[in-house]
């Protein structure tokens, strides 16, 4: 009898020990002593530590969590060394395109300590698109960028033109009436810069935004195949090539032989010829702004949404965001999570935009900034922003960026430029999915 009461007593000790060792709200139960080392990107040590380490160890102070701002230049470079050395941190931040790479160094949360339900309830639907995979959490944004048209209210005024365009057509005319060309063929003021890869801002998302708004698929529905060159019916029943009208929309307006033409490999890199008031608009991000005033303080520009292919189809945008998530090496895998958690709810990100504003990731703080005169516009953006699949970001970019300038520079046309880019997207996806 003595024997067997000791070993109740033992299985219990042991018991309680997986308990607060183990997954879901075990986090909170323990005191064990805990380290998180965190790498981020945009926010500073004092701003991380103050807006959210601090409220966590208040209510938690067996955690210690350390947090370490990355240079975004050598970022992924640094992030892989470490973890083949075994020294990378416990949290890191992924782009919202780089799951596919990264999900087998990533540690998800289990459906205890985030339920997909809830993250969708309460994150912008392209986070659940871009960071949910097989029923489980695997990264959470605190916040979500989307492309907008950046536009200088002067020139459009000195053109008559009283706001800025809401469709292609429209963007199309307006670039017509605005667009200068001197005899040497350098356009001392253009309408919008589109058509290029190397002297245009993110020129590959700008792309990535108009085969979405036209209706192309990037792949088939296991990511297989690509299917951006393929055929699709529209509502009459006709079958049209949407990736074919978003690729040759793009190149038109570097196109010589096309009435949009008002934007060649001569003119300068859109921030700065926006900038200087060479170039009526440009798509860009929220982070741009800072740039743009930086180079040019007294400029008078507002950001508007970017033009839709028609105004009685459902809106389209582009995102561009990184969220953060949790290592496989990590030894505290479910505190991870509790502390991701914790940082994404809507107290904390509500206090965290007072002093750093920019557009939310949650549904509740979205609903809130839409009437913001600064985030309105990226914030309506952010609830009909969609992303598209990369089975190797870099990889990804790269073909699409060959895929531009074979029509652009290479006088290549439409079609097989277009039908290069799937093969190469299919060989890419093909590699990606045998790993």
């Amino acid at each position: 009898m003595k024997l067997i009461k000791r070993f109740k007593v033992y299985a219990s000790i042991v018991g309680l020990f997986f308990l607060a060792a183990g997954c879901g709200s075990s986090a909170s139960t323990s005191s064990a002593k805990v380290s998180i080392n965190v790498w981020g990107l945009f926010d500073t040590n004092s701003t991380f530590q103050t807006d959210f380490v601090a409220a966590y160890q208040k209510k938690y102070p067996n955690v210690k969590i350390t947090y370490t701002e990355k240079n975004v230049a050598t970022y992924e470079t640094d992030l892989i060394n470490a973890m083949a050395a075994g020294t990378g941190p416990d949290i890191f931040y992924i782009h919202n395109d780089w799951l596919p790479t990264y999900k087998d160094k990533i540690q998800p949360a289990t459906v205890k300590e985030w339920a997909v339900s809830d993250y969708g309830n309460s994150f912008a639907d392209v986070a659940s698109k871009d960071f949910i995979s097989a029923g489980q959490v695997y990264a959470v944004p605190l916040s979500i960028d989307t492309l907008v048209l950046y536009y200088n209210k002067d020139i459009l005024g000195s053109f008559g033109i009283a706001e800025p365009p809401k469709t292609w057509s429209e963007l199309s005319t307006d670039t017509q009436k605005i667009a200068e060309k001197n005899t040497n063929g350098y356009f001392n003021r253009s309408g919008i810069a589109l058509g290029t890869t190397a002297n245009i801002n993110r020129a590959q998302d700008i792309m990535y935004l108009l085969m979405l708004q036209s209706g192309t698929t990037p792949f088939n529905s296991d990511n297989t195949r690509s299917t951006i060159d393929q055929a699709i019916q529209n509502s009459s029943g006709n079958n049209i090539f949407p990736g074919a009208t978003a690729l040759n929309y793009y190149t038109s307006f570097s196109n010589s032989l096309s009435k949009a033409y008002n934007w060649n490999t001569q003119s300068d890199y859109s921030l700065d010829a926006f900038a200087n008031g060479k170039l009526a608009m440009m798509y860009g991000y929220y982070y741009d702004e800072t740039t743009i005033l930086q180079k040019s303080p007294n400029l008078n520009f507002g950001i508007a949404p970017v033009p839709q292919p028609a105004l009685d189809q459902n809106l389209v945008n582009y995102s561009n965001y990184w969220g953060y998530t949790v290592s496989k090496q990590s030894k505290n895998a479910n505190w991870d999570w509790d502390f991701l958690k914790f940082i994404s709810a809507n107290t904390q990100l509500e206090a965290y935009n007072k002093t750093n504003p920019q557009p939310s990731s949650r549904k509740d703080i979205i609903a809130e900034q839409v009437v913001d005169t600064k985030l309105g516009v990226v914030a309506s953006s952010t609830l009909t922003a969609k992303s598209f699949y990369k089975p190797d970001a870099a990889q990804t970019d790269s073909i699409i960026t060959n895929m531009i300038d074979d029509v652009s520079l290479r006088d290549k046309t439409i079609t097989v430029a277009l039908s290069s880019a799937s093969q190469q997207l299919t060989v890419l996806a093909s590699k990606q999915n045998s790993n």
